[in-house]
């Protein structure tokens, strides 16, 4: 089993290199997407309370990290979403997550945390891809 780490260049360069935006493993392959955050080019926060912005660049980011290596969202399994308000996310949620799928979407897990590693992000969402390539 070979294991690559991708850091598209159409997303922010990891903080501190302590992560890779996507890591494939050799087989069938899975990619599994490190969670998006609202982070612009530079890494600098964006969309600081507003949930639903922060919702879409989620989305948008995670978007770019699947293009990157080719893939859509069609190839999405599993999406596992953290949120420090869960009564503001579901506020938002259907409006904005529903333009990302048919009406086919995959998996998916939503968490409240008490606060997620820079305390204003308010969502962060990980996606699991899998596909022939």
């Amino acid at each position: 089993m070979t294991v690559e780490k991708i850091n598209p260049s159409q997303l922010h360069k990891p903080t501190d290199n302590l992560y890779a935006h996507i890591v494939r493993a050799t087989g069938k392959a899975t990619y599994r997407i490190g969670g998006q955050v609202a982070l612009d080019m530079e890494g600098k926060n964006i969309f600081i309370g507003n949930m639903a912005a922060q919702i879409r660049c989620c989305y948008e980011q995670a978007t770019l990290a699947l293009e990157g290596v080719g893939l859509t969202w069609k190839d999405v399994v599993h999406i596992y979403t953290f949120t420090t308000d869960m009564d503001e996310y579901m506020r938002h949620e259907l409006s904005i997550v529903k333009d990302f799928f048919d009406d086919d979407p995959p998996a998916s897990t939503l968490i409240e945390v008490s606060r997620l590693v820079d305390p204003s992000w308010l969502v962060e969402v990980q996606v699991d891809a899998v596909a022939d390539k």
